[in-house]
């Protein structure tokens, strides 16, 4: 045990113990400093890909949108058109009517 005034008891400990009694040096260390930095990599290509696949996501249902919207403006441009035809039938008959 150290004792007060002890130089030794001040020095750094390059390992850490675990609760089981396991002991990590700084060769541990500097695996989990490498792993660590894996780790980080993993999380930004899991986020890219996260990014990419609600970007091809949004594209789909921005499509379904568009597809929704391009069917509506058809049917009214339909229903436009029969509209035009009619006027145009009335104006001829009103046109005859009056000569």
């Amino acid at each position: 045990m150290a004792k007060i005034g002890d130089n030794s008891a001040q020095k750094a400990v390059p390992f850490r113990r675990l609760q089981d009694g396991g002991e990590y040096g700084a060769d541990h260390e500097r695996k989990l400093s490498i792993k660590g930095g894996k780790n980080v990599l993993s999380l930004q290509v899991a986020r890219e890909r996260t990014r990419q696949a609600k970007a091809t996501s949004d594209r789909q249902i921005s499509k379904r949108s568009n597809q929704r919207l391009l069917e509506r403006l058809e049917a009214e441009n339909a229903q436009l058109r029969n509209c035009v035809v009619e006027l145009m039938l009335e104006t001829r008959a009103l046109h005859d009517g009056a000569k």
